[in-house]
């Protein structure tokens, strides 16, 4: 998930919840589950759509941002 998150984030496109739990591959009980863990550890944040009350966004925050950045600058290895 916070893979394809940080995806979104770096090309500026939004996920749904009901996108991100489908491209899970996991049962929708438990991507709903890990949405609401990483949540609570402030990696990402929902945000609601303005334009459609039925449907809830899912992004990454500043600090789940900071944490990929980081996670892939300590582990690729340096262009050449």
């Amino acid at each position: 998930m916070l893979l394809e998150l940080y995806s979104a984030h770096l090309g500026q496109r939004r996920l749904s919840v009901s996108s991100l739990c489908g491209g899970s591959g996991v049962p929708p009980t438990t991507a709903l589950r890990w949405i609401t863990t990483l949540e609570k550890q402030r990696l990402i944040a929902r945000r609601n759509d303005p334009m459609d009350g039925r449907r809830v966004f899912v992004e990454l925050s500043f600090s789940g941002v900071e944490a990929m950045d980081a996670y892939f600058q300590a582990n690729l290895p340096a262009p050449i």
